[in-house]
């Protein structure tokens, strides 16, 4: 009986630290970008990219990807807040999505997501980015659009 508690107590010192040792060896993460980076990191120079390439644009700019579709009907950026908005309209499988605009964004995104691949051999995650403000809205603006429920929309404030 004693040999049996021994073991068990033996058991129960070990197996932490075995799980343990386990969890130290976490996958790493490569993040290359496409392009070389020119806007710089901080939030008020993100604004300034941002709102100098949504100007260029006529409006409404639509964007579909598979079943949901969305408009972005207008935007503004604040540079003294250093924070954009959207006005968008949102589909998805032909029925209204609701959103509830403007879309705030804080700081404005100028990263987008261009790929991820995975070696296996050396357990390396490689996600590739693209500096591209442009894209970088889109992408979070539909990411919200895909994660609100069917409905009316809603919007805050006109301006």
């Amino acid at each position: 009986m004693r040999k049996i508690l021994i073991v068990i107590l033996l058991l129960c010192l070990f197996i932490p630290i075995a799980v343990f040792a386990d969890l130290t060896e976490l996958t790493k993460f490569n993040v290359v970008y496409q392009n070389s980076k020119t806007i710089l990191s901080d939030s008020s120079s993100k604004t300034i990219a941002t709102d100098n390439i949504m100007k260029k644009e006529i409006y409404p700019i639509e964007i579909s990807k598979m079943t949901t579709s969305f408009k972005i009907i207008k935007y503004r950026c604040d540079e003294k807040m250093q924070i954009c908005g959207y006005w968008i309209e949102a589909f998805r499988n032909g029925k209204t999505v609701a959103t509830n605009s403007p879309i705030w964004i804080s700081p404005p995104p100028i990263d987008a997501f261009i790929s991820e691949s995975y070696d296996k051999d050396s357990d390396i995650v490689t996600v590739t980015l693209k500096e591209d403000p442009k894209l970088a809205v889109e992408q979070v603006l539909q990411q919200y659009v895909d994660n609100q429920p069917i409905g009316t929309p809603v919007i805050g404030t006109k301006a």
